[in-house]
């Protein structure tokens, strides 16, 4: 089965192809994994996904996704800065609406069917100086409690 591919060449900005078969649970997780990583980073970043050549995305992988994405943002407030879908059919499309309805909270969420729009978009919102990125913070453990 084919993996997703990463490039990483024009970071801040992320560029995931998907493979045309749907992931397995194992796999699913390992991308899940990666795309987490982005963010554990504390960098602000934006991500471009082309689901191009995908044919669908089952109810148990969206939620997954979903859910994912809440937690890194609850997690690394802001750091996700934005993510584009690259997409060319209705499935597509139903799919990527389904995604953004599971998703609990509010980031830059946009659907593209060109790779080059969905890049000057990622461009755009990282140049954009009015978002703020709120990193966590560590407690302080030199602080002794009694």
């Amino acid at each position: 089965m084919d993996q997703p591919r990463y490039d990483e060449g024009e970071w801040p900005i992320v560029f995931v192809t998907m493979p045309d078969e749907e992931l397995n649970d194992a796999d699913l997780q390992r991308h899940i994994e990666r795309m987490s990583s982005f963010s554990r980073r504390g960098v602000p970043f934006a991500q471009v996904v082309d689901v191009r050549n995908v044919g669908s995305l089952s109810a148990h992988s969206r939620r997954l996704i979903a859910e994912r994405l809440d937690q890194d943002e609850e997690a690394y407030p802001g750091v996700l800065v934005g993510l584009a879908i690259v997409l060319s059919t209705p499935l597509h499309r139903g799919i990527f609406k389904a995604m953004s309805w599971l998703s609990r909270k509010p980031r830059p969420f946009e659907a593209f069917t060109d790779p080059g729009e969905a890049v000057l978009w990622a461009r755009r919102l990282l140049a954009n100086p009015a978002h703020s990125v709120t990193v966590p913070i560590a407690p302080d453990v030199s602080k002794r409690v009694g």
